[in-house]
């Protein structure tokens, strides 16, 4: 049995927790402590946090998840200003070993290693992810996560991407005036400026240039459907999400689709009487092959905690 630490570094929020592993699987996850990253100046100084709250030594494993490109240097996060240097890492935590993986690298090793429990149908055919292939793994949050899960004879490949940074595709008018503003704002229209938790009050702006309301807000009105200009906007949003889920399973040659995150869980009652389906399906001479597609929810209560422990687990299977 090995113990190790798992994080979950988003740009709202770093999540750690204790995790044991033997022989490639895990075999407990422990109740995570949530620290805002606005509190803490990098990851460090939440790493020495996380410890105090636990009372106890940390282990010299580690499994990281950050939502940011792990290329070898430097990692930018594009939704806070942390930043972080692998190069010392293990030296500024205290560590032996640390694995580090892009936030949702983790999650698509959650969707290979979570029993069928872990899933809910959203849409498309009602049958399970498939065994073979490749799978893409997307969810917003305060960015969009992106990742491929290739399932091999071999076992599990994971590929980390950047792809809701490709361009904002808008189908009608609507979408082409929120478009417009964004590109105004920000240079560009990213998927995720649409499609991520901030997206939808920056849609809610482009179309009500007076709104004041925080995001937090403005979600939580959203959902309620009291107010008709947060019904249109959170139905571009998801109309959006399909297509975008849509177009992405088709750059990753997917068979499947595996959505996370505690936003499309809130969303999800509302999911199937949306447009998201349908702008998932509509790609012209593939929409027989996106209507093949089985499209599921995962319902682990922390899969990037869950697929950091896999990951490690999985490059440690002697321990």
């Amino acid at each position: 049995m090995t113990r190790i630490v798992v994080g979950d570094i988003g740009g709202t929020n770093a999540r750690f927790a204790l995790a044991e592993i033997a022989q490639g699987r895990i075999v407990s996850l422990g109740e995570p402590v949530i620290l805002p990253t606005k509190d803490h100046a990098g990851l460090p100084s939440a790493w020495h946090a996380y410890g105090e709250q636990l009372g106890e030594p940390l282990p010299r494993l580690a499994s990281l998840a950050i939502a940011g490109p792990v290329t070898g240097g430097p990692v930018d996060f594009k939704n806070s200003d942390w930043v972080v240097y692998p190069d010392t890492l293990e030296q500024d935590l205290g560590l032996d070993h640390v694995l580090l993986l892009n936030d949702f690298g983790a999650m698509a090793h959650a969707v290979h290693a979570l029993g069928a429990e872990h899933f809910v149908h959203v849409c498309g055919p009602d049958v399970s992810l498939p065994d073979h292939g490749a799978i893409s793994v997307l969810g917003p949050g305060t960015g969009l996560g992106v990742a491929v899960l290739q399932r091999t004879a071999a076992g599990p490949i994971v590929l980390e991407t950047e792809g809701s940074h490709i361009h904002f595709a808008p189908l009608d008018e609507t979408e082409q005036r929120v478009s417009a503003v964004l590109s105004a704002k920000y240079g560009r229209t990213s998927v995720e400026r649409v499609v991520s938790g901030p997206g939808l009050g920056d849609v809610v702006r482009a179309l009500s240039p007076g709104e004041s309301r925080n995001d937090a807000a403005l979600w939580e009105a959203a959902i309620g459907r009291e107010e008709a200009v947060l019904i249109e906007a959170l139905d571009l949003f998801l109309a959006s999400y399909g297509a975008a889920t849509g177009d992405l399973s088709l750059a990753h040659g997917a068979m499947g689709v595996a959505l996370t995150g505690g936003l499309t869980n809130r969303l999800l009652h509302l999911i199937p009487e949306s447009g998201f389906h349908a702008r998932f399906c509509d790609k012209a001479r593939y929409r027989a092959r996106m209507e093949t597609v089985p499209i599921k929810l995962v319902t682990h209560p922390q899969p990037g905690l869950f697929g950091a422990a896999a990951a490690f687990a999985r490059e440690h299977a002697s321990a």
